[in-house]
């Protein structure tokens, strides 16, 4: 393509899934303001109504700033986001996934975040599940990717309500998702745009990586929001595994800011019983908000309390109960979920199997049975645990975990 006009390229990996695509489109027709813009659709050989439908859609909503840029057969999300931007000139890439949608003034302030500071080398939007009616709608799903000792990469937050503190807190990240990241152009190129070697993951992480071992640095602007789905590619996982190994290899530098992270926002890192490395409330914070409900012990009160703090495990003990005692099991369900997702422990994970059942959803408290099922057995094997937390003392920088760990090998 010759030099355009366009500072920015909004470039969209595709394989199938119009009924996402068209929506991405729209929404970003109708919210991302000025004409110096280009969409380019990076076609992984989609065989459903992608080929025949995006041309004339992208063509009414965007004019001559629609790029299909049509791919022989399904190369992968690298390879298709390579291309995508090689078909671009512009000064700035925005790679997007098509199972977002973008919100009114989602992009001056990544735009305006980029021009105040020429240290960082990305920025991405808060992220958010999507008002599709079910219990996570309006939670974040990404606001940055934090990184834990033993070298595992996780959504900071992931699950929290939009509204807390924490979620509107810009931050300085190593690694931030592809899902919806906007980069200049050349830096783009020259660190060789996403490696082609992982199949359908981590490429996102191995690119920040590389990013962050030559100095360079992400946000997520939390004034900017967009809805995201999730999960929306056919195989997202299948090759989970293996790019976790490659990524291993690659990366072995990545730093540690999991538990720095939690400091900063008065959270402490915890140990499950199966040593997987969690977040909890501190004991004073959790006093108080006993006290508080003990002052209004309503359901109503409890549920802000909750969205106040949502690492309150007992308030999730305490609210599914009083729900259930009023024989609201339905309402009691989101509440026992939310509690096994942020607060991990045997105990949340059988309430959650038994109130899901009991309501009927038996495909999920089945999955929920056996991740049970697997942790006991985990937990019975006390020669493999010590092994791990010997591995996890061997990597453990922050001081609290270090305590966690010996605290456990001493018993």
């Amino acid at each position: 393509m010759a030099r355009s006009r366009f500072n920015l390229s909004i470039v969209i990996p595709v394989w199938n899934g119009w009924d996402l695509t068209e929506p991405c489109l729209r929404a970003l027709a109708e919210h991302t303001p000025g004409d110096d813009f280009q969409v380019v659709l990076a076609d992984n050989g989609s065989t459903d109504a992608t080929p025949t439908a995006a041309p004339p859609l992208g063509r009414a909503l965007f004019g001559e700033r629609f790029v299909h840029h049509r791919l022989p057969e399904n190369l992968g999300f690298a390879k298709a986001c390579n291309a995508g931007a090689e078909a671009s000139s512009a000064a700035h890439l925005f790679f997007l996934n098509n199972d977002t949608q973008v919100t009114g003034n989602w992009l001056p302030p990544l735009m305006d975040a980029l021009r105040a500071d020429r240290r960082l080398a990305g920025v991405g939007p808060l992220l958010l599940f999507p008002d599709d009616n079910s219990v996570r709608a309006g939670r974040v799903q990404h606001l940055g990717i934090a990184v834990a000792d033993n070298m595992e990469f996780r959504h900071l937050y992931e699950y929290f309500p939009h509204t807390h503190p924490a979620v509107a807190r810009q931050r300085r990240f190593s690694v931030i998702t592809a899902a919806a990241l906007l980069m200049p152009a050349p830096l783009f190129r020259a660190h060789g745009g996403f490696f082609e070697g992982f199949v359908n993951g981590m490429e996102d992480v191995d690119l920040c990586c590389r990013v962050a071992h030559c100095g360079g640095h992400f946000s997520i602007i939390p004034q900017s929001v967009v809805f995201h789905h999730t999960h929306g590619t056919e195989g997202r996982f299948d090759h989970e595994a293996a790019n976790l190994r490659l990524l291993r290899a690659r990366c072995r530098d990545a730093r540690e800011n999991f538990c720095a992270f939690l400091h900063e926002d008065g959270f402490e890192p915890a140990l499950t019983p199966w040593l997987d490395l969690t977040m909890r409330l501190p004991e004073p914070r959790a006093t108080e908000l006993e006290d508080r409900f003990r002052a209004d012990p309503s359901a109503e009160h409890l549920d802000a309390l909750l969205l106040e703090e949502p690492l309150w495990d007992h308030g999730y003990a305490l609210l599914a109960a009083l729900l259930e005692t009023h024989g609201q099991l339905h309402e009691a369900m989101p509440v026992a979920y939310f509690r096994a997702l942020l607060c991990p422990a045997l105990d949340a994970y059988e309430e959650c199997v038994r109130i899901v059942r009991a309501c009927g959803v038996h495909d999920m408290a089945d999955r929920y049975a056996a991740m049970l099922h697997g942790l006991k057995q985990t937990m019975a094997d006390r020669a493999g645990l010590a092994r791990k937390a010997h591995s996890m003392l061997y990597a453990a920088h922050d001081v609290d975990v270090r305590r966690l760990l010996e605290a456990f090998l001493a018993e």
